[in-house]
């Protein structure tokens, strides 16, 4: 028995978490050292250079309404920016599809390692310029398979009523900062001394390194020969009969509530993150082009690594404070979690007008955009674990993987509307920019703080049914 325990668990979490992180941490290094450097190839190589001659850009060009022949250096930026927006947006969409996919039909693991070959070839091909979009699009494709499964089979570790599930999310989160800390200062420095296709190779290394690690751990992983299937959630349980109200007519009714009420909660929180993505895109879209204004300039690309460090620094501190309150019976909830962590997120964006008004428009010093680094991250520390470990325990039985895409499709939708809203840089001051960023993330809060009497009330109801 003990043999076995040693099997399962590590660092008092499942094994297969240790597996999942590595895998993550390789394909964050792939996905933020090209996001590092996007808007800047964008901008200064891949439409500086015929963009005509690439694969499909007339009929994108088309789709979003821009006509290159009569395009003014602002237009090409705002087409930048829609490019990298659009990208941004769909690599969090395509998870949605891939969680369906392995639900309904391959399972999670065909589903990562298929995925990982696409995100691999397209980091290849990125740098031809015939194949530019094309690459964006094997990319994106590739994410989708990678990206929700991977997070779900997180969720499968746990039983629903396991108090560790929270904090082997912020665990895993862990591995995402730490490929994300890395990559902008590898792959910058690689872009400075060795140009834009060394950078862009070492992505796909990255990538081709996380799909060893996983397939040679697969027997560690959910789903695995000699593994249980995950428990059932609440309403499944409680719908089969092995609630507390029993089974017949009371049963499907209470699981029927519990679904509703599940869903309630999701949608709320969903609708809230949208705002949040909202303002955290803009790290990588105009605050790049509010500092670096030449492609020589590509080494400041690095300060893209300071965020994801706040988060993995200060994860296992929280972590264990987190940990030392539960045993206290004093750990705050997941509906306080958001709370605080929009907060901090609606704080530090205040700082960027205040900063561009007492500069005159110029970019800030490094202390100053640390700290606004560090207030953002510590508020997505409180935000996201919180928020992924409510998607997972609300899912129902056999759609872990579906339910999990729907929070990576929040990114999608706040993806989607920075990269438009990055078009109008340059139209507008940065003082009055920033202003209007810090607006739209005041959403989330507001949305938060509205609705949270209602989320408490729901997730007691659904912790009552679990007991």
């Amino acid at each position: 028995m003990k043999e076995a325990r040693r099997v399962r668990d590590l660092f008092g979490h499942p094994a297969g978490l240790t597996v999942l992180f590595t895998v993550e941490l390789w394909e964050r290094f792939s996905f933020y050292g090209m996001r590092a450097l996007l808007i800047l190839y964008l901008t200064h190589v891949a439409l500086a250079q015929r963009p005509q001659d690439m694969v499909g850009f007339a009929t994108m060009a088309g789709l979003l309404g821009f006509d290159a022949a009569r395009a003014s250096s602002a237009q090409w930026q705002a087409l930048a920016s829609q490019i990298y927006g659009l990208y941004s947006g769909f690599v969090y969409f395509t998870p949605l599809i891939g969680g369906w996919l392995a639900d309904r039909w391959f399972g999670k693991s065909r589903m990562i390692v298929a995925g990982g070959v696409l995100v691999a070839l397209g980091h290849v091909l990125l740098t031809t310029h015939a194949t530019f979009l094309l690459a964006l699009v094997l990319v994106i494709l590739g994410t989708g398979g990678l990206k929700g499964n991977i997070a779900a089979q997180v969720a499968d570790l746990y039983a629903p009523q396991d108090g560790r599930r929270e904090r082997g999310f912020s665990l895993f989160y862990v591995g995402i900062n730490t490929g994300a800390t890395a990559a902008p200062l590898v792959c910058a420095w690689l872009a400075q001394v060795w140009g834009w296709s060394a950078a862009f190779e070492a992505t796909s290394v990255g990538m081709l390194i996380g799909l060893a690690i996983y397939v040679a751990c697969l027997r560690l992983l959910p789903g695995a020969r000699g593994r249980q299937a995950p428990a059932a959630s609440v309403a499944d349980q409680v719908e089969a009969g092995q609630g507390e109200t029993g089974g017949g007519e009371t049963g499907r009714g209470e699981a029927k509530a519990a679904r509703r009420a599940a869903w309630a909660v999701l949608g709320l929180i969903s609708l809230a993150s949208v705002f949040m993505w909202m303002s955290y895109e803009q790290q990588a879209n105009a605050m790049m082009r509010w500092l670096v204004a030449t492609p020589d300039d590509v080494m400041m690309a690095w300060i893209q690594a300071i965020p994801p460090g706040v988060v993995l620094l200060g994860t296992p501190l929280l972590n264990r404070w987190w940990s030392h309150q539960a045993r206290r019976g004093r750990e705050p909830g997941p509906v306080t979690k958001l709370l605080i962590g929009a907060g901090f997120v609606v704080a530090a964006q205040l700082l960027l007008p205040l900063y561009a008004l007492v500069s005159g428009g110029k970019p800030p010093a490094m202390v100053p955009l640390l700290v606004y680094f560090l207030i953002w991250e510590m508020g997505d520390l409180f935000f996201s674990p919180a928020a992924m470990g409510l998607y997972s325990r609300l899912a129902p039985e056999g759609k872990g993987a579906t339910t999990m895409a729907m929070w990576y499709l929040t990114v999608f939708l706040g993806n989607i509307a920075s990269g438009w809203i990055g078009g109008l840089w340059g139209l507008f001051s940065p003082v009055a920019y920033w202003t209007m960023i810090a607006a739209l993330s005041g959403g989330c809060i507001t949305i938060i703080a509205l609705a949270a009497p209602t989320l408490r009330r729901i997730i007691a109801r659904t912790r009552a049914l679990e007991a």
